[in-house]
């Protein structure tokens, strides 16, 4: 095992532990250990790499090569060393929970010849020589009185080399009390900035091989690493960086890795390196050098090139084919030139980086002027796209991704074919296309996980997310890349949410933070994404308990990684949260210019649904109404259908509760022809499936619910539902009730109960009392319906239809000052906003309620109001008005027109299988007493049949069968 300290070293001294290294002894103030072997090269392997993440698998491995060992004898090990060390100091080895140890000393290390005196210097004098740091951006002081290497290479060449060999960090290996600083004569202080960057790829180098040296191997993973010396001269290097991302990315032999994932130092096998720099030249300043130093297949190269600021460009397309070709040589052609000026080549430092933080806002607006300087810029091109569909500024994103793609058509033939891919995921009706060549793609590469992650995020957005989740499972025995582990965790996360699953959704976010958390610097978007999910999350299970906790946390991560864009919807998610009220609205109003401001579709599209929420909510129908329009302006202007669907959904809700059931027909037409996908395509569903309803074709909205359930993963038997199956469930429970099919009713009903959220906490309890009561079972259903009540917690619009469902069904259980006590507070509310459906329902009920009493006159008038407010189709309604107007005809002697009003009822009813009508109808006439009509036995059967023995008119018939007698005035 290669040690960071010299072959003379004898004791090692870390505070006041020494360790002797030719008798393996520990030596502490009062006592002195021999320890046995293995546990005595744990410990050198320990005190040799600090700081990083030993798993079980690499310990194993390194102490216990060739050898069959039982697992336990690693953890007997661990348990001797700490008890050497004694109580004060066993926490210096920390275990990471289900992967292995790090050793974290609490000062450096240092080496001598002979035994150190008794009383160890203090950490304040000790100079650190094991000392290292453990990623590239970490800082390095430069002593320039020391000799340092130049482009030739000599003692810090030397020492990156023995890095290399080592595995360690390329420090002095001399005493350190001996080490004396040399004098440098004046000519080469010119080489100090070419030095410093030097010096940060060596000590980059040397963090990155001993994490190369811990990992399995596994071809085909590059990592482009920045190395800056501060002095702002890494615009060449930035472009370099991110041209040949590009060219590397879009090949299948290669994974591109983020940086974070090389300091990280942990989840993925060794890897390619290639380690950028640039620099003003020493010889002269108008003259700028760019280097890159390659470590490929354990060799190292050096390529570096020179020349003025306007051969920048094509310089920097010099080297990435020699790179390309030096990491895949059958690769070196053909590629596309890059066309860029030198003006926008420096500009295009600032929008990288912006894309970097995923600080899209600012990033649209930098690639706007650069590719108004350079139109052939097609890289710029490419990445501006990204950053505009990003802000669903999907049409201007579509021109620049076509664009890009006929600038860099001279490429290799995958990425031609992602070029293609990535264009029909941007067109309107062009996922079917993108997700066939995405998944050719993954076929025929399965080892590209870029193809496989953007594979997922396509699935998603179509709504697949079964097939979502099997390409973002974990692949047992793959080491992956930290970036990766993250990503995956977080867009599984969202599928769960897609899903109706907030627990999962929760749980996937949890562990994308921790694995963020756990990296260190650089990750803190993806905690900031993983609090966003987590307050999703929440929100989803119960809306009622809304916080804007969560969000805030969100807020605070984006701003401190510089990310505008993330920072602004965060906050407006927190405001959302917030109770609604002036101040809330007023922030809102800000956010809402920022982000127009910013050219953020996607979020000003959500500001104004948010408000109009609130409209709606204040009872300002016309508002709310106005906010959507606004809404639906913008999100047609940007050209991206998922906005539009989501704002043409509640467009549609608007027009079937004003009882525009035609326009809401064509408006549903519309929406089918934007090829919907995921959370948009189930709400549209819902709608359409209660325009059928309505119209009283229950059969339909049961197949269009059935559609809908299809698209979504059933529960694994044992698991409890996801919140999405559980509210599909309840209505299909309703429906099943309809055709009067009970027993599959009540196994929906099982399964409508297996929901958390506030709609299914209504939902369940107000179905369940309806279907008690259709079977006859009265306390049940009494109880029950008590229970829905209870969880209405106030009257918004939101609750108005549940309320008038709940005094329809006080009605039927004879509980008319209960429904009337209902109809009367929500009667100006819904006539208020104009909310035509809602008042034809609550003056049906009303209608009902005074029949029920005796008070045709009231009855009459309150059934010609809700005649005139809705459609002759809105079966729903006019069948239970058609249902007292027989009755009424009845009790006023009028017997043709009774009979004639009970057999078109009837009629109507069995021609849309309509089970619950059909019964209902029932009482007003004897057997066979109609033409066609059904006798006795059939009568029977249907009850027998369906078990539906408690749908009778008793709350209106009385229980002898005739109408209530008219009230005497």
């Amino acid at each position: 095992m290669t040690t960071p300290w010299p072959a003379e070293a004898r004791y090692l001294q870390l505070v006041d532990v020494t360790v002797d290294l030719r008798f393996r002894r520990l030596i502490l103030a009062d006592r002195s250990l021999e320890l046995p072997q293995r546990v005595f090269d744990l410990m050198l392997l320990f005190l040799g790499e600090p700081h990083k993440l030993h798993t079980r698998a690499t310990l194993f491995d390194r102490l216990w090569a060739g050898t069959v060992v039982e697992d336990t004898n690693l953890s007997q090990n661990v348990w001797l060393l700490r008890k050497a060390l004694g109580e004060e100091r066993k926490a210096w080895i920390r275990t990471v929970a289900k992967s292995g140890y790090v050793f974290e000393p609490p000062g450096p290390i240092r080496w001598f010849e002979r035994l150190p005196a008794a009383s160890p210097p203090t950490r304040a004098t000790a100079p650190p020589v094991v000392e290292r740091d453990t990623a590239p951006e970490a800082g390095l002081a430069i002593d320039t009185a020391s000799p340092v290497a130049d482009a030739s290479g000599d003692t810090l060449a030397a020492r990156a080399a023995e890095a290399d060999r080592s595995g360690q960090a390329a420090l002095p290996t001399s005493n350190p009390e001996a080490e004396r600083p040399a004098a440098r004569p004046d000519r080469r202080r010119r080489y100090v900035g070419l030095a410093a960057v030097l010096a940060l790829i060596a000590v980059a180098t040397a963090s990155l091989m001993v994490w190369r040296h811990a990992q399995p191997r596994n071809a085909g993973s590059v990592a482009l690493v920045m190395v800056e010396d501060g002095s702002g001269s890494s615009w060449p290097a930035k472009l370099l960086q991110q041209w040949l991302a590009w060219k590397l990315d879009s090949l299948p032999e290669a994974n591109v890795l983020r940086e974070g994932d090389v300091a990280s130092g942990i989840g993925t096998a060794p890897i390619d390196v290639v380690f950028l720099s640039s620099v003003r030249s020493s010889d002269d300043p108008t003259k700028w050098e760019l280097h890159a130093r390659l470590i490929h297949g354990g060799k190292e190269e050096r390529i570096s090139a020179t020349g003025n600021p306007a051969d920048m460009p094509a310089l920097v397309d010099s080297l990435s084919r020699r790179i390309v070709a030096r990491l895949l040589p059958e690769r070196a052609a053909p590629w596309p030139t890059l066309e860029a000026s030198a003006d926008a080549a420096q500009r295009y430092e600032g929008f990288a980086r912006a894309l970097d933080r995923r600080d899209w806002m600012t990033a649209s607006r930098l690639g706007a002027e650069i590719v108004r300087l350079a139109p052939r810029f097609a890289l710029v091109r490419l990445q501006l796209a990204d950053a505009l569909s990003q802000l669903s500024q999907a049409t201007a994103a579509r021109e620049q991704q076509r664009v890009a793609a006929q600038l860099l058509q001279g490429s290799p033939t995958e990425a031609v074919a992602s070029l293609e891919a990535r264009q029909q995921a941007m067109e309107i009706g062009g996922a079917g296309k993108a997700l066939v060549l995405y998944q050719a793609l993954v076929d025929r590469y399965p080892d590209k996980t870029g193809y496989r992650l953007k594979l997922a995020e396509l699935l998603i957005l179509a709504g697949q997310y079964e097939r979502a989740l099997t390409h973002l499972a974990d692949a047992p025995g793959r080491s992956e890349a930290l970036g990766v582990r993250i990503a995956k965790r977080l867009l599984r996360a969202q599928a769960y949410g897609h899903l109706g699953d907030p627990a999962r959704m929760r749980a996937m976010a949890l562990q994308a933070q921790q694995l963020a958390r756990s990296a260190g610097d650089g990750w803190a978007s993806e905690q900031a994404s993983a609090w966003i999910l987590r307050g999703k999350a929440d929100d989803f299970q119960d809306p009622e308990r809304k916080s804007a906790s969560a969000f805030e946390q969100a807020a605070t991560l984006y701003r401190l990684a510089g990310d505008t864009t993330g920072e602004l919807y965060a906050s407006y998610l927190a405001r959302t949260a917030d109770p609604p009220g002036p101040a809330t609205d007023a922030e809102l109003d800000v956010l809402l210019a920022r982000a127009n401001a910013g050219g953020h579709r996607r979020l000003e599209v959500a500001i104004l649904l948010a408000n109009a929420d609130q409209h709606s909510i204040a009872g300002d129908a016309e508002s709310y109404r106005s906010r959507l329009l606004q809404a639906s302006a913008t999100a047609t202007a940007a050209g991206d259908p998922v906005l539009m669907g989501a704002v043409n959904t509640r467009l549609l809700n608007i027009e079937i509760l004003t009882a525009r059931f035609d326009s809401a027909d064509e408006m549903a037409r519309r929406q089918r022809r934007l090829d919907l996908r995921g959370t948009a395509r189930l709400f549209s569903d819902q709608f359409a499936a209660a325009l059928a309803l309505i119209r009283g074709d229950a059969q339909r909205a049961l197949d269009i619910v059935e559609a809908s359930e299809r698209l979504l993963p059933q529960a694994v038997p044992g698991q409890r539902e996801s919140e999405a199956l559980a509210q599909i469930a309840c209505v299909r429970t309703d429906l099943l009730l309809s055709l009067g099919r009970m027993a599959e009713a009540r196994k929906a009903l099982e399964r409508c109960r297996q929901g958390e959220r506030w709609a299914v906490q209504f939902y369940a309890p107000a179905v369940g009392s309806y279907m008690e009561l259709a079977a006859g079972d009265l306390p049940r259903a009494r109880a029950l319906l008590h229970q829905a009540e209870a969880s209405m917690a106030k009257m918004t619009p939101d609750r108005w239809l549940n309320a008038i469902e709940v005094a329809r069904i006080a009605t039927r259980l004879g509980e008319l000052e209960r429904s009337e006590r209902i109809y009367a507070e929500v009667l100006p509310a819904v006539s208020s906003v104009g909310y035509t459906l809602l008042t034809a329902l609550v003056l049906t009920g009303k209608a009902e309620n005074a029949a029920a009493r005796g008070d045709w006159e009231n009855s009459r008038r309150f059934a010609s109001e809700a005649r005139q407010a809705i459609p002759d189709n809105a079966w729903g309604i006019v069948s239970r008005l058609d249902l007292l107007a027989a009755i009424d005809a009845r009790q006023r002697g009028d017997a043709v027109a009774a009979s004639a009003l009970a057999g078109r009822l009837h009629r109507r009813a069995r021609e849309l299988g309509d089970v619950v009508a059909e019964l209902e109808s029932h009482p007003l006439f004897e057997p066979d007493a109609l033409d066609g009509d059904c006798g006795l036995a059939e009568r029977e059967s249907l009850v027998a049949r369906t078990g539906m023995r408690g749908v009778r008119l008793d709350w209106l018939l009385g229980t002898g069968g005739a109408p209530r007698a008219a009230v005497v005035r």
